[in-house]
C-alpha cells in the first residue's frame, strides 16, 4: 500500500511538472469586461467607424487620410487595426484614449464615454471584426 501511495504522489509530481513546462505563458493582455456589449453588432462596419472613429478620429486636421496626424491614418479598416496594435513611442490606441500614459485623445477634447472605450476595447478584445 505504501508503494503504490509513493508511486501514485510521484506520477502526480511528475505529470504537475511536466504540464507546467509545456503550458503556453504568454500574456493575452488584460481581461475586459464585455458585458452588455453585443458582439455581434460591436464590427467595425456596424459600429466602431460611423459611431466613434469616424466621430472623434477620423477628420481633418487629426487622423484622416489627409492628414494622418502622428502617421496615423484612421480613414479606413486596416488603418484603425495598425493603430490599435502600434506599440511606437505614443503607443497604441486604447492607450492614447484611456490616458494610460500616452497622450489623452482626442487631442483638445473631452475623454471618450466610458461606454465607447468599452465597445472599442472590446472590439480588440475580439480581434476586430470587420
Amino acid at each position: 500500500m505504501k508503494k503504490r501511495t509513493s508511486f501514485l504522489i510521484l506520477a502526480f509530481v511528475a505529470l504537475a511538472g511536466l504540464y507546467s513546462c509545456t503550458k503556453d505563458k504568454t500574456s493575452t493582455g488584460p481581461v475586459v469586461d464585455c458585458t452588455g456589449v453585443n458582439a455581434a453588432k460591436n464590427t467595425f462596419a456596424l459600429n466602431i467607424k460611423s459611431n466613434i472613429v469616424d466621430v472623434y478620429c477620423n477628420y481633418s486636421p487629426c487622423h484622416d487620410a489627409g492628414t494622418a496626424s502622428g502617421g496615423i491614418d484612421m480613414s479606413t479598416y486596416t488603418g484603425v487595426v495598425n493603430a490599435f496594435k502600434n506599440t511606437r513611442g505614443t503607443g497604441s490606441a486604447v492607450c492614447a484614449i484611456t490616458n494610460g500614459g500616452c497622450e489623452l485623445m482626442p487631442k483638445n477634447s473631452p475623454a471618450l464615454p466610458d461606454s465607447l472605450i468599452k465597445q472599442m476595447k472590446c472590439w480588440q478584445a475580439n480581434g476586430y471584426p470587420q
